[in-house]
């Protein structure tokens, strides 16, 4: 009897006489429970994936063509470091196996579609990287910086030039599920990208019957790999050929037809997409990142702010950070309840730029991410923010209608359209998360001296001030209590930490 570990994939070669791209159906259980896969076509022959995500013995049956063909396999414990999928939890993220998911991502869309050695040279990057998320393309990009031509396409062409989404390419699927792989070995999970409007190719043009066969062909070939997301798109509103149906038909295909229920997201340019039940989490675009704190009471998700600009010096707004200022977005965002993703993009005249090609990191940014990563692996529980100041009411607590008198402030708050009061909490919001035994406080750009602290006077309470640039965490004082004034640097980017040690847990 064949052996897999749990959370690898068990994989079945069969041949078929069907048109399409994906054919066959496997049906496997354990204990009463079905799971039902789809084949593939891959080259000449056919394939059939599946990822066992319990232990034991599993039996299966294939179904292809009016044949049938029945077995079993046995999965063992998965080895030490690896967890399985990642599975959405409130508003944060845990593996399948329970273990906690803090998502540090970078950003390589084409790494894929670049010469071997660059890919290779990617590779060796992220293994001495803090990141555990790679947001990335399956089909190729064209913007600036992005004019090389792939070596090979997702698809074969007819004889008039457009692409033929019933053939798939070998060599192209074959090198990606190899990439996929091979973060899953650094565990990173690949964030894939299924459509976007850079595109001089006509795959951005595809018809929306072509993109379900092209979803059906993504799902059916590397749905088994446990490190799997699917990003609906880049900037989806950027598609003119695609309209809010296609993007709900789309979302629901996937839930529907993915058996292992990975994450699935779709990110924007402009307009955020509307809630839906397909969405796990939210994949936002935005270089104010406490919007985040609106976003997650809108839809009652995780929110990762998966563009907030880049570290570099390219022409381009977008692409023309200072690295303290990605590091003050990253800490901004980890302190509104979010989280947030990297990039890179420094000129190089050969045009490879991490943020697009991968290669090699450059920037000062990715050691202080490294940095928060760690303080926040550190702590235990989920850190949520602390409920805002009183005399702030937050927009989705709140009627707009009510009043406290004609001169209060909720009066004075509903008579502001949506749009103002969303701005006004979010400019007064603090940047501070917290649970039980933990607050911690982000101040930003602010440069105060020192810090009004008030704690219950019946504990005992830790201190530490950090630096999230200098990557220090000073002590001071090793314990605390009641109300003090904390002397600070008088500088930007300096966070607080404040740990109980016995006695009341900590609130606001």
């Amino acid at each position: 009897m064949r052996t897999v570990h749990q959370y690898d994939i068990f994989e079945l070669s069969f041949t078929s006489s069907d048109e399409g791209p994906v054919t066959g159906e496997g049906i496997f259980s354990k204990n009463g429970k079905e799971y039902r896969v789809k084949g593939f076509k891959d080259g000449e022959g056919c394939r059939l994936r599946f990822m066992p995500c319990r232990t034991g013995i599993w039996n299966y049956t294939i179904r292809c063509g009016g044949r049938e063909e029945a077995g079993s396999f046995r999965c063992t414990e998965a080895p030490a470091g690896i967890h399985g999928p990642v599975r959405t939890a409130g508003f944060h993220f845990r593996y399948d196996d329970g273990a906690r998911y803090l998502p540090f991502g970078t950003t390589c869309y084409a790494w894929i579609h670049q010469p071997e050695e660059t890919q290779e040279e990617t590779l060796r990057s992220l293994s001495a990287a803090p990141f555990n998320k790679l947001r990335m393309c399956v089909f190729p990009k064209h913007m600036p910086y992005n004019y090389n031509e792939p070596e090979n396409f997702p698809f074969l062409k007819k004889p008039d030039g457009t692409w033929d989404i019933h053939k798939p390419e070998s060599r192209f699927w074959q090198n990606l599920e190899r990439r996929i792989a091979e973060l899953a070995e650094r565990g990173i999970e690949a964030d894939l990208i299924l459509f976007h409007p850079y595109d001089r190719w006509g795959f951005a043009a595809l018809s929306t019957e072509e993109c379900l066969v092209y979803l059906d062909y993504c799902v059916a070939r590397l749905g088994a790999y446990r490190n799997v997301w699917w990003s609906l798109a880049n900037e989806y509103d950027l598609l003119p050929a695609r309209t809010f149906a296609d993007w709900e038909q789309f979302g629901r295909t996937l839930a529907e037809t993915d058996p292992y229920h990975h994450l699935v997201s779709v990110h924007h340019c402009f307009l955020p997409c509307p809630k839906a039940d397909w969405m796990t989490h939210c994949s936002m675009q935005t270089g104010h990142v406490k919007n985040a704190l609106l976003w997650r009471g809108e839809y009652q998700l995780p929110v990762i702010i998966d563009e907030c600009g880049y570290e570099g010096n390219i022409e381009f707004g977008w692409g023309n950070l200072s690295a303290f200022e990605l590091v003050h977005r990253c800490w901004s965002a980890v302190c509104t309840g979010a989280y947030v993703t990297h990039g890179e993009t420094f000129y190089r005249e050969d045009d490879v730029l991490w943020w697009a090609k991968g290669g090699v990191l450059r920037g000062e940014s990715a050691a202080r991410i490294r940095f928060l990563k760690e303080l926040l692996s550190g702590l235990s529980g989920e850190l949520d923010p602390l409920p805002p100041p009183q005399w702030l009411p937050n927009p989705y607590e709140r009627k707009p209608d009510s009043a406290e008198g004609a001169d209060g402030i909720s009066a004075a708050l509903s008579r502001m359209s949506e749009t103002e009061r969303n701005r006004w909490f979010v400019e007064l919001s603090p940047t501070r998360i917290g649970s039980p035994d933990y607050r911690l406080e982000y101040l930003g750009r602010a440069c105060p001296a020192f810090y009004d602290l008030e704690l219950p006077e019946t504990g005992r309470y830790r201190l530490e001030i950090i630096d999230v640039w200098e990557m220090t965490r000073r002590v001071s004082p090793e314990e605390a209590s009641g109300r003090m004034r904390v002397t600070l640097p008088a500088k930007e980017g300096i966070a607080l930490l404040i740990t109980r040690l016995s006695g009341e847990v900590l609130g606001q």
